[in-house]
């Protein structure tokens, strides 16, 4: 089985059974960052059958803390000037006011972050396969009253490759703030995204997380954030991957247009570095 966060003190991941799998709980996913990098190949492999995975502790507090703060000084600010070009439109929820996707820069916060991610998950996804260009830099920020999601996936089973989108829990998200819902193994279920059945409720997984948790997707996984109805906004830091000069331009590619099919996974150490100029590629 996929050995929980607590019972996992030598890294060892295993595979597991199917209603162990769809049993609803989060910890069924979940392992400690610091057992990632040597268990890189277990942890794809349990990705790629469930379609996603709950890293506990990958970034540590006082940078997820650090980079919330960010986040919320760039969103004021943003908001403040009016400029759509730093927005995604995500089911058009920007409209309301309830949800906000913010692009993001480079920033000194957000190269620490990105670090921290890498370097614990860089070997998962070249598990998964060898080259990997950033797709998706940005912050989800939704505020209290947000209603939540229709259950959808990012990209089409059908049509897309795959993308990875890594979500980090800038302060902890507990059941009333909004985790996301996420249904296990749907990624690979044809009927389901034809429409040919309905959704197993039973077998959805609900993101509870704390403060430097993360949580990877497969694009083609169903999922739907749920409503906030606490008095508290919800920031979430996600990236994207996907394989390059693949890029379908849709609801999953909230990056500055400076970035775009600028920055890969395998020079990510020279993209994070505190002296790295935009105009640079390393898309190679």
């Amino acid at each position: 089985m996929w050995m929980t966060s607590r019972q996992l003190p030598s890294g060892v991941i295993a595979a597991r059974s199917m209603s162990a799998a769809t049993s609803g709980k989060l910890e069924a996913f979940a392992v400690d960052a610091a057992s990632v990098a040597e268990n890189s190949r277990q942890v794809a492999a349990a990705f790629k059958r469930d379609g996603l995975a709950v890293v506990r502790q990958i970034l540590p507090p006082a940078v997820a803390e650090a980079l919330c703060s960010r986040v919320d000084a760039e969103l004021r600010a943003r908001q403040s000037e009016g400029d759509d070009s730093y927005f995604g439109n995500v089911y058009g929820y920007e409209d309301a006011g309830q949800r906000w996707d913010l692009k993001l820069r480079l920033s000194p916060e957000v190269k620490e972050a990105m670090r921290a991610l890498l370097e614990c998950l860089q070997g998962v996804l070249e598990a998964l396969r060898p080259s990997w260009q950033l797709t998706e830099l940005a912050a989800m920020c939704t505020f209290p009253s947000d209603p939540g999601q229709p259950v959808h996936a990012d990209t089409s089973h059908v049509y897309d490759q795959q993308v990875v989108t890594i979500f980090v829990a800038l302060h902890d998200v507990p059941t009333e703030r909004g985790p996301t819902k996420m249904y296990p193994r749907s990624h690979v279920d044809g009927e389901l995204h034809l429409g040919m059945k309905e959704v197993d409720e039973s077998s959805a997984v609900l993101c509870t997380l704390s403060c430097g948790d993360c949580v990877l997707m497969d694009s083609r996984l169903l999922h739907c954030g749920t409503a906030n109805t606490s008095d508290l906004h919800r920031f979430l830091f996600y990236t994207s991957w996907m394989p390059p000069a693949r890029r379908s331009r849709g609801s999953t590619n909230t990056i500055l247009a400076e970035y775009e099919e600028k920055l890969s996974l395998r020079r990510w150490q020279e993209w994070t570095a505190e002296d790295f100029a935009c105009s640079q590629s390393v898309a190679q």
